[in-house]
């Protein structure tokens, strides 16, 4: 019996980073779907389905908080796991965005490739449950 791959949006309005992410998820062997911004991938999560999501907070359109929001707010997708990816480091508020979207983590860029890998293999190979 075959498994499909677990499929992840990645929602970045950088295409070099958007690139890179998807490069290497892919090579990982999940499923991957870029969204340029955060107005596409909101339109898409309404009518595709994902198995995590990647998000940089500062895009055109829709931030990645907004598109936390819009996530959050349908019940169907409140445990979908959601890691935000940042250039801004000490400038946000890493607790606040944790708690109030019940985040799987926020990382900061630069990241490595590996590290994303990883990350993504460890939230959807074991995902965490918050009651």
């Amino acid at each position: 019996m075959s498994h499909s791959p677990k499929r992840i949006l990645v929602a970045e309005d950088n295409p070099a980073m958007s690139n890179v992410i998807c490069f290497n998820l892919r090579r990982a062997g999940f499923e991957v779907c870029p969204a340029p911004d955060g107005a596409e991938a909101a339109r898409r999560i309404d009518e595709e389905h994902f198995d995590l999501v990647f998000t940089d907070l500062q895009m055109p359109g829709l931030s990645g908080e907004e598109l936390c929001q819009h996530i959050r707010q349908k019940a169907q997708l409140r445990d979908l796991p959601i890691v935000i990816c940042s250039a801004k480091g000490l400038e946000i508020d890493t607790a606040r965005l944790l708690v109030d979207y019940n985040l799987s983590k926020v990382m900061f860029k630069p990241f490595s490739p590996m590290e994303l890998v990883f990350l993504a293999k460890s939230i959807l190979d074991h995902p965490v449950e918050v009651s």
